[in-house]
């Protein structure tokens, strides 16, 4: 904003009427003043842009940063000898990858929207994190209840998938999800779980509305924003 030449170049007026054309001090400070006010008036029109752009790129370059670690834990789990688990991994990162274009595609950032990627990241991460053990263990042929881990993240994979299509429905009205931090692997599925059921209830509740009473709906189309 100060290196704009839209900042400074209204001032220019104000500072040769002084310098060159020996206007009074007084003069000149008010030329100033009237300037510097349409500048901090023009820049409040633009301050949500601006703002929401840093925040656009601010988000992309953390994703990109997330999706290059999670690309690493894959390819260090396939150079130790655990492909199928890399390969696991690889298709989470895929999905993370879709449901965060998915998400930002209008440009637009909510709430719900950074709350959901949240969980999504931590789901990730924390398959991530199951999968390097399991293959540690497995290495170092550690005592491991490798059936039970495996099916967590059968159930991780699914709930994720189950998240990505219901996606557009889930970002409808609906409560946001609590903060994910510290969260088990178990505890984030649940809840990305939760958000999914809860859309699938509200399609069918309205399908069910609309079935039931087509006539009434029409008849009531005019009121609908209002409700």
């Amino acid at each position: 904003m100060l290196t704009d030449p839209i900042t400074w170049v209204p001032l220019v007026p104000a500072v040769a009427a002084y310098i060159i054309f020996d206007v009074a001090a007084l003069a000149a400070l008010v030329l100033g003043a009237l300037a510097l006010g349409g500048i901090g008036a023009f820049w409040r029109q633009q301050w949500s842009s601006i703002t929401e752009g840093l925040r656009r790129t601010t988000i992309e370059n953390h994703n990109r940063a997330q999706n290059a670690i999670l690309k690493a834990g894959a390819d260090e789990l396939r150079l130790a000898g655990a492909g199928k688990y890399a390969q696991q991994l690889e298709e989470f990162l895929a999905i993370k990858s879709k449901v965060e274009q998915r998400l930002h595609e209008d440009g637009h950032i909510t709430a719900q929207k950074v709350q959901l990627e949240q969980l999504i990241d931590s789901l990730c991460f924390g398959v991530r994190d199951q999968l390097t053990s399991l293959a540690l263990k497995e290495k170092k042929r550690e005592s491991v209840d490798r059936k039970t881990v495996l099916a967590q993240v059968d159930t991780a994979l699914e709930t994720l998938e189950t998240t990505v299509a219901e996606l557009d429905t889930i970002l409808g009205p609906s409560a946001a999800p609590g903060g994910p931090a510290n969260a088990s692997l178990e505890e984030v599925t649940r809840r990305l779980r939760e958000e999914a059921e809860i859309a699938r209830r509200v399609q069918a509740r309205l399908r069910s509305q609309e079935t039931e009473n087509p006539a009434a709906d029409i008849a009531d189309s005019p009121g609908v924003e209002n409700q």
